[in-house]
């Protein structure tokens, strides 16, 4: 028990407390971090009514034992990722990847505030992406 608090904070620090840069000008703040879960805020400003969206998380060391999910919201309300999206996985071995495809709507230069909760169980994050896919 005590090697996985120990790898736990070990984990925490290796990550990082701060800014997550995303792809394409999108930056991501690191918000709250826990051995167990890491939240992130990512302001955006909409280019175009129903613009499409894709919220992407890395992670390595997945196996038999990792269990991954992700929730998001838009300016405090939860968010439904559309069919594509991959918000939750149990037990897969390796490389992983969570995803939320997602649209925003509004109007052009409408500003919006997107909130991330990555939830993790033995698996270590590496990247994420905001992009326009």
């Amino acid at each position: 028990m005590v090697w996985r608090v120990v790898a736990a904070i070990i984990c925490w620090f290796a990550m990082g407390v701060g800014t997550a840069s995303a792809a394409e000008g999108f930056t991501c703040e690191t918000h709250a971090t826990n051995w167990k879960w890491l939240e992130f805020r990512c302001p955006m400003t909409i280019n175009m009514e129903g613009q499409p969206m894709l919220f992407k998380a890395d992670f390595s060391g997945s196996h038999d034992d990792t269990r991954l999910s992700m929730t998001l919201s838009l300016d405090g309300v939860p968010l439904a990722c559309n069919q594509k999206s991959k918000t939750s996985l149990m037990g897969e071995d390796g490389s992983v990847s969570l995803e939320c495809h997602f649209a925003l709507d509004g109007s052009p230069g409408t500003k919006r505030m997107l909130g991330v909760l990555i939830q993790i169980w033995h698996a270590q994050l590496d990247a994420i992406k905001l992009s326009t896919p």
